[in-house]
């Protein structure tokens, strides 16, 4: 995630729903800025915009975050497999001494 939307996640959960004037300024940000991170925020559906504030939704930011972490271990696990059931490894030019289109020796 980026660090930016980050950011106002925490803050939206932490203070509430606010306007996007009021998280622009809390942050030192451009309300611009503010504006088009909280649509894709709300776009992913962890922000809601409702009456003119946006608001945090804990309970999708955790499951976007379980899904995310899940995703990590699967593919964590998946190399972890794929290097145990690959005990020998090839030599390629890129463990090789030699560099590709030189001569034997030359680098």
């Amino acid at each position: 995630m980026n660090r930016t939307r980050s950011r106002l996640i925490r803050y939206l959960i932490i203070h509430g729903p606010a306007t996007c004037r009021e998280v622009a300024a809390a942050l030192a940000l451009s309300a611009s800025s503010v504006r088009k991170h909280l649509n894709l925020l709300c776009e992913a559906g962890v922000v809601i915009l409702g009456s003119g504030t946006y608001e945090a939704r804990p309970d999708e930011v955790e499951g976007k975050l379980a899904d995310l972490a899940a995703t990590f271990q699967s593919a964590g696990s998946d190399l972890r497999k794929r290097l145990t059931d690959d005990s020998h490894f090839s030599v390629s030019a890129f463990h090789s001494r030699e560099c590709p289109g030189t001569s034997k020796g030359t680098n």
